[in-house]
């Protein structure tokens, strides 16, 4: 069922609100438009977050011809509905969650060069702990969807607290929620998706904690699945039976998703879908926030250890993270997180979804 965002009275202003949101590290200019949007009816209209709202500049949809004025729009309808229907209890379907042990070292954003690669593997350490990936046949998982496929599987996992996994309606629904078209031609975003997930599965990984300085080291091996099979035809690449195949997660990988996982808010995945960075970014806040106590201060330099595959200069990291770091907070307005030259101030904050009682 489509939700309804109060529209407000153009003559209303909440000076109030929009300086909470500019607190919370929204801009003053997205601020404005979000408490619009939210802001309590004088004339009772509506407008609904499922239709496309206008631009920074007041343009209508027609006019909006580039691909990051279209992503903000994405961004903005979220938070508008993240504001006004924010998820009340831990139990609801706006909860998606991830997996700890691909969020606290990330895949790769891109395809790896060989050069990239050690040993034909995808190695990335954050601190003491240090994640391993070989590729399957068809090389290693990258970019957001092997991200987002990993948040259904673990989603699904914690639902249904088994290994087998199906992949009929709940899929489907999956890919609506998170607005991925299903079609399967050559162009089509399910085939790619299918690709990466593909990749995936017939990966192995370790996780290893621990160093040499410390006088211990820990290595756990692990593959993501015992078996999994996808069907579909080629012949009709809209059709939808890709979704009615079957994976099974070896007994390690679901005890390490169940036991491990992050709620996440499903909009806020649907809305950052298109970035790995915001995906990562926003997955790595919840799993802080979850446990912080007191004030945490990661450098530049660490953050580009854990984030910075794609970036040799620190500078231009530090550019896209702090870009990747604004759309975050737009849909998880909650967190309290301020950068300083030296790198990030993380305070305690609320979650995206309440704690589980």
């Amino acid at each position: 069922m489509k939700r309804a965002v109060k529209h407000p009275d153009p003559t209303i202003t909440n000076d109030s609100y929009i300086s909470d949101l500019v607190e919370k590290g929204l801009s003053r200019e997205d601020a404005v438009i979000i408490a619009s949007k939210t802001a309590k009816p004088m004339g009772g209209a509506s407008l609904d977050v499922n239709e496309k709202a206008d631009d920074v500049n007041g343009k209508p949809e027609g006019h909006a011809k580039r691909t990051g004025q279209k992503k903000k729009r994405v961004i903005i309808d979220a938070a508008v509905d993240i504001t006004e229907n924010p998820i009340q209890s831990y139990d609801t379907g706006d909860m998606a969650f991830g997996a700890k042990c691909l969020v606290a070292a990330a895949l790769p954003y891109r395809n790896p060069k060989p050069e990239h690669l050690q040993n034909g593997a995808w190695v990335r350490q954050n601190g003491n702990y240090t994640l391993w990936i070989q590729g399957g046949p068809d090389g290693v998982p990258y970019g957001a969807y092997p991200r987002v496929f990993v948040i259904w599987l673990t989603t699904e996992a914690v639902r249904t607290q088994s290994r087998r996994i199906e992949t009929g309606g709940t899929f489907r629904e999956f890919c609506r929620k998170v607005h991925i078209d299903t079609s399967m031609g050559t162009r089509g975003s399910g085939r790619r998706f299918i690709e990466q997930a593909s990749k995936l599965l017939s990966s192995r990984a370790a996780f290893v904690t621990g160093s040499f300085d410390e006088r211990r080291i820990r290595t756990e091996f692990l593959q993501f699945s015992e078996d999994f099979e996808f069907f579909f035809d080629v012949s009709n690449p809209r059709q939808a039976s890709v979704f009615e195949s079957e994976i099974i997660l070896t007994e390690k990988f679901f005890n390490e998703i169940t036991t491990h996982s992050i709620p996440l808010d499903f909009r806020a995945v649907a809305a950052l879908k298109q970035s790995p960075l915001e995906l990562d970014i926003y997955q790595w806040l919840a799993y802080r926030m979850h446990s912080i106590k007191g004030r945490a201060m990661p450098t530049w330099q660490q953050l580009h250890t854990q984030f910075g595959a794609n970036h040799k200069e620190l500078r231009f990291f530090k550019r896209d993270f702090l870009k990747s770091l604004h759309s975050v907070k737009q849909v998880y307005q909650g967190v309290r997180v301020d950068p300083t030259e030296n790198g990030l101030i993380l305070l305690p904050s609320l979650t995206p979804v309440p704690k589980k009682d």
